[in-house]
């Protein structure tokens, strides 16, 4: 019984979530917001194309969702989340504060995940020539990070 419920309501799931071409029109749930973050986090160009629309009616919380999220997608589509980085910032946003951490959160605190981030993030700028700033910052945090966990 249970199974059929569950296949019931999968088609109502799946048509629920929301769309790129939608989320910039409406209000969006706390739900909502996770999934947008996890959509955006994998660096899909139609998600990180609705970053900077949706920047503009963000409250702090949302924007360190969304911070957080380019910064994963960062070294899976480094391009992408770097022309993302650069709109955001030719503009003014509520919640302006952060779009050049976006690079380094994942490396503030030692440990596995910090590292694998660093290396991936690291090559990843390597390859890109508009990501010198954001190479030249996840490089001075890293030292840091390194030289406080000693």
């Amino acid at each position: 019984m249970r199974c059929i419920l569950i296949i019931l309501l999968l088609p109502v799931i799946v048509f629920a979530a929301p769309k790129p071409e939608s989320v910039t029109k409406g209000n969006l749930s706390a739900t909502d917001w996770q999934y947008i973050a996890r959509k955006v986090a994998t660096g899909e160009d139609k998600w990180l194309a609705v970053v900077p629309t949706l920047a503009l009616k963000v409250n702090r919380q949302q924007a360190n969702q969304l911070k957080d999220a380019l910064s994963t997608a960062l070294p899976i589509n480094t391009k992408g989340v770097l022309t993302v980085l650069h709109e955001l910032d030719s503009k003014t946003w509520p919640e302006r504060r952060g779009t050049d951490i976006v690079c380094v959160l994942k490396v503030m605190k030692v440990g596995k995940k910090a590292d694998s981030y660093y290396i991936d993030t690291r090559l990843a700028l390597l390859d890109e020539p508009t990501g010198a700033e954001y190479l030249w910052n996840l490089e001075g945090v890293w030292e840091e990070a390194k030289r406080g966990s000693k």
